[in-house]
């Protein structure tokens, strides 16, 4: 079956020049690979023509010329013959002949055939040389020739009859006096090329592609996992198969498909939601174990696997974006958001992912993946742990794979389970901005979230006392109702308050959280006669909350201890038993104890293993920990081991030497995070122990003979490889009473000392030593100090959201703001070793149901979701809330236009702070959602000017859900312009924001706009309503606005309408 090549390549030719609305054949095409993919259909698809080439040297150009300056071709230039160029049709670098296939009898064809001319200045002239005829035929029969061309006459024009014709061939001769000292000047063109169907359709020959194309990859799901050792794609066929309908609405279809294995009875769900109006479908999977066994493994668990091949041109071009960091992987800064372009050649390939459990806190979970003028555009659903990789091979094809992270899992009786959201829109034609504004039109119309009024997020105007105040931690009743009413007796009224953190009980710093009640000492009567004061003022109240985070001490943490998970921390910031923990991100590792569990790592980035068993009884325990390079997989292995038993695993894609650190503390590093408590018997393998040789080992019978082995029998000898340990730290060694035979020595420890022994092993090895301690050790600062609510579990889950629900209906919160820390290490510390990704998968089903059950029981609530900035941003959140504090990155101007011209590609929604009522840093902060943090209880605050910037945001904010079109490239440095457009296209008006930098020595700019109609005339004006230019649509889409600006730091904002 070959590729959707017919529909797609026919809807380049139906564009509409002016409206970003899908195509009836984009719809279509989604349609049919619907049908195919899902439904296993067997389709047999026409194509919508195409070019097969055979010239004598050199490539065809189609809608472009080139000219050569020696040995270098220099194009994209416009076709031309003789004096006059053209837009469209086909360069031809040599003779030879393009046959024509076209997807439905032709009734015409013409076109205008000449040398070209774009040579004439060329090193070696073709100024009245080349010497070619064009010849038109159907089969055996010769339709038209040309006489001979040579540059510098006008082009032949040709109208030729082609009688039904599917097929026809456009030979271009070359002459022998065309090529002279073996330069072939015989370069042609066959310009404004059309071909007229018999229903009167008109193709350019231009837009077709060239021949091979693309196959269609074989028909079966979207989507792979392993069971059992085995890949879906080998058995899912055998399965049992059943559709049944779920949801219907106008504007969707919602199907699920179940698989049943008839073996073991596992059933896999897939639910396919359609759309009806765009070409767009989403679906995610269900794993559900209905019977009372475990079942086997499943692993690979790949919600999005699918081949894609191109044509005979151009290479796959993937649009993909920066996210927004938390401050433990990067500071954010102007790059967050920033658009990136990624060509993937022959043999190539590429990674994005998540990093820390954060979605977008390293690449952004949306990419468009384009080729041969159309492509697909892909979310990744899923507020954890993400990656996908796109691998080319070495001919056309390209295999794109997502779904959550390192993912290997038995299931338990009764449980079920489910996969990140895969959302995927379809696009052909025009540019890849098209397709980004077919993506803006599903956000915004189907994703965005709504109150029960159906009413999208308003553009908001917030204000706060936060940046005089360290958040809300010197917040008070009286000094926010006094902020309040200077705001409105200043003639601004807000349309929301924003309380921040630090209004709740904490001790000592604002991040200590674990209680959400207002403190008594601020705020006697709670939060609500604030609420109270907004309301009476018409004026919505945000509140700030973190729940998920309980600090050690805290109220939650003193009364739900159970439902609080540990592991927050990575295992260099443990207590050392064998560390090697090098200061920097480097290839480094170590084991150590994290309060009472035992922790092993490696780093670059960091992984870590956490045991389960506490080690804090006073017996002694083995712990061993193995790291194994799967070589075929490009992965590393790290298990931990307690007693013999597997305790925990985890996956790192590190698979390098881990040699930076040249040595191990025992019982202490460099640092003072030595341990309180008993080392024995320290042993280093330069192999991966397997589960059978260590629980030999903690039997005493392992005979393989360690590289290091350090008894500490009253010295700290190495009595295997010579190597003997060094002090590390002050006092004398304690030695004590050991965990073999009554004469057999340990060393104790009370953090004062260490003993440095040799790394001499950096690939696969084994650490192992045995342990004992009376007490936890004290935990690390700041994540240690951390625990993680656990919203996988139901009764927690449950707990919270009544928990939460009281404090929004009590303190009378109109938006709820969620904050929240990386979870990833807590998720990997708690899963046990068959269950890897399962606490991830719990959890964030569980989150989201809590967003979910806030705005069932509040129908007008809004949500606002944050986590050190904007790292959250992914679609099955950005469903539930909207990001009114996209990145911790705020205020600095540059970095502010940056950060809206990549995010507005992507997220239409999205908020930020306002600063101050300087007017090109105002604009520059501009956004759906703006936050001002003017001191307006000063007496100098210039209230008349912030009156009027507030009154113009309204009306250009307005645009900010239309259709976006960058007008410059994206830069970060000062000494440029950065420009873009917002088009209405329903009342063809719009605006223009244009911002000249600091550093740019260019006082004026042409900017040509996007989406306008050709023949109709404009009107741009300023925001004071004086006219800037009247302009046709054409000569503002070709010619372009021109836009002066004579100071450095300066902006325009223009408005323009139709006439």
């Amino acid at each position: 079956m070959r590729l959707l090549a017919y529909l797609l390549s026919l809807n380049i030719l139906l564009l509409s020049a002016v409206a970003v609305e899908p195509t009836s054949s984009e719809i279509q095409v989604m349609d049919n690979w619907i049908r195919a993919s899902f439904y296993g259909e067997e389709l047999e698809f026409e194509h919508g023509g195409y070019l097969e080439v055979k010239l004598e040297h050199g490539p065809l150009l189609k809608n472009m010329a080139t000219t050569k300056v020696y040995h270098k071709q220099l194009g994209d230039l416009p076709l031309k013959i003789n004096r006059k160029t053209y837009d469209h049709g086909l360069y031809l670098s040599s003779a030879g002949e393009i046959r024509v296939v076209l997807p439905a009898p032709a009734s015409g064809f013409e076109a205008v055939y000449g040398v070209d001319s774009n040579r004439v200045t060329s090193f070696y002239s073709n100024a009245n040389r080349g010497a070619v005829i064009g010849v038109v035929s159907a089969g055996s029969k010769e339709l038209y020739r040309t006489p001979v061309m040579r540059e510098g006459m006008a082009g032949h024009r040709i109208d030729v009859a082609l009688e039904g014709a599917s097929s026809f061939t456009l030979t271009s001769v070359g002459l022998p006096e065309g090529v002279i000292e073996r330069v072939d000047f015989n370069q042609s063109d066959w310009a404004d090329a059309q071909v007229e169907l018999m229903d009167g359709q008109k193709i350019r020959l231009g837009n077709l592609p060239v021949a091979p194309l693309g196959t269609a990859p074989p028909m079966s799901p979207p989507f792979s996992f392993s069971y059992g050792g085995k890949n879906s794609r080998d058995f899912l066929a055998s399965w049992d198969k059943k559709w049944s309908t779920a949801v219907t609405t106008k504007s969707t279809v919602e199907k699920v498909l179940s698989y049943t294995d008839p073996k073991t009875g596992i059933v896999v769900e897939c639910s396919l939601t359609v759309n009806r109006k765009l070409p767009v479908a989403e679906w995610v999977l269900v794993f559900r174990n209905p019977t009372e066994h475990r079942t086997e493994i499943l692993e690979n668990v790949l919600p999005l696997d699918l081949a894609v091949e191109r044509d005979n041109e151009g290479e796959f071009t993937l649009h993909h974006s920066n996210g927004s960091p938390h401050s433990l992987v990067r500071m954010s800064d102007e790059t967050d958001y920033a658009p990136r372009r990624t060509v993937l050649g022959p043999e190539s390939s590429k990674q994005l992912g998540s990093l820390i459990g954060l979605p977008a806190s390293n690449d952004l979970p949306f990419f468009n993946l384009e080729w041969n003028s159309r492509g697909s555009i892909f979310a990744i659903g899923w507020p954890g742990q993400w990656e996908a990789s796109f691998v080319r091979d070495a001919g056309r094809a390209l295999q794109l794979q997502a779904g959550q992270q390192n993912v290997r899992f038995e299931l338990l009786p009764g449980e079920e389970v489910r996969t990140p959201r895969i959302a995927m829109l379809m696009w052909a034609g025009g540019d890849w901005l098209r397709a980004q504004n077919l993506w803006r039109k599903w956000m915004i119309e189907e994703n965005l979230p709504r109150t029960a009024d159906g009413a999208l997020p308003p553009f908001q105007h917030n204000a706060s006392s936060s940046a005089h105040y360290i958040e809300s931690s010197g917040a008070t009743e009286s000094n926010q109702k006094m902020f309040v009413d200077r705001y409105v007796d200043g003639g601004i009224k807000p349309d929301y308050w924003w309380i921040d953190a630090g209004w709740y009980n904490y001790e000592d710093y604002w991040l200590n959280v674990g209680s959400w009640n207002p403190n008594t000492n601020r705020f006697p009567n709670g939060l609500k006669p604030i609420s109270d004061h907004l309301h009476a003022r018409k004026i919505d109240f945000i509140l700030w909350f973190t729940p998920e985070i309980v600090t050690r001490g805290s109220e939650i943490d003193r009364t739900q201890p159970e439902w609080l998970l540990k592991g927050g921390a990575e295992w260099w910031m443990g207590h050392a038993l064998i560390q090697g923990e090098y200061p920097a991100h480097v290839n480094d590792s170590g084991l150590t104890l994290m309060e009472d569990v035992a922790a092993f790592g490696t780093g670059n980035p960091d992984a870590t293993a956490t045991s389960k068993q506490s080690l804090a009884d006073g017996d002694w325990h083995l712990v061993t920990a193995t790291r194994f390079i799967n070589q075929e997989a490009g992965k590393s292995e790290l298990k931990v081991y307690v007693d013999g038993t597997l305790s925990a695993i985890a996956i790192s894609d590190n698979i390098s030497a881990m040699d930076k650190n040249d040595s191990f503390g025992v019982g202490r590093q460099y640092q003072t995070r030595g341990i309180v408590g008993e080392i024995d018997d320290v042993r280093v393998y330069d192999v991966a122990l397997d589960a059978i040789q260590v629980e030999q080992l903690a039997l005493h019978r392992l005979a393989l003979e360690p590289l290091h082995y350090y008894p500490f029998d009253g010295n700290v000898d190495d009595m295997a490889g010579g190597i003997h340990g060094e002090k590390i730290g002050a006092g004398e060694y304690r030695f004590v009473k050991g965990v073999g035979p009554e004469a057999s020595r340990a060393l104790a420890f009370n953090n004062d000392y260490g003993v440095k022994i040799p790394n001499s092993a950096h690939e696969n090895y084994t650490l192992s030593c045995w342990v004992r301690m009376e007490a936890p050790q004290a935990p690390p600062w700041g994540r240690g100090d951390m625990r993680l609510f656990n919203f996988g579990d139901a009764d927690a889950a449950q707990w919270i959201t009544d928990y939460v629900d009281e404090r929004i209906h009590s303190q009378g919160v109109d938006l709820y703001r969620h904050d929240g820390i990386p979870p990833l290490s807590y998720w990997k510390s708690n899963d046990e070793p068959l269950r890897q990704g399962v606490s991830e998968m719990k959890h964030v089903a569980g989150l989201l149901q809590f967003w979910d059950t806030l705005r069932e029981r509040h129908p007008m609530l809004r949500i606002d979701i944050c986590s050190g900035g904007g790292s959250r941003n992914e679609l099955e959140t950005l469903r539930r809330a909207v990001p009114l504090w996209r990145s911790d990155y705020a205020y600095e101007t540059t970095g502010m236009q940056t950060l809206s011209y990549g995010m507005a590609l992507w997220i239409p929604y999205f908020g930020t702070g306002i600063n101050t009522t300087d007017p090109y840093t105002f604009w520059s902060q501009l956004a759906p959602a703006n936050t001002t943090t003017w001191d307006v209880r000063r007496d100098d605050f210039d209230f008349e000017s912030a009156q009027e910037l507030l009154e113009q945001r309204r009306e250009v904010i307005s645009y900010y859900y239309d259709d976006f079109y960058p007008l410059t490239g994206y830069r970060t440095d000062n000494d440029v312009w950065m420009a873009w457009q917002f088009n209405r296209e329903s009342e063809q008006s719009g605006v223009v924001m244009s911002f000249r930098r600091p550093e740019s020595l260019a006082s004026e700019m042409q900017f040509r706009l996007r989406g306008l109609e050709s023949e109709k005339m404009y009107v741009v004006e300023n925001l004071e309503g004086k006219v800037i230019q009247r302009a046709t649509g054409e000569s503002l889409a070709t010619k372009g606005l021109t836009v002066a600006l004579p100071s450095p730091r300066s902006t325009a904002i223009y408005k323009y309408r139709q006439r």
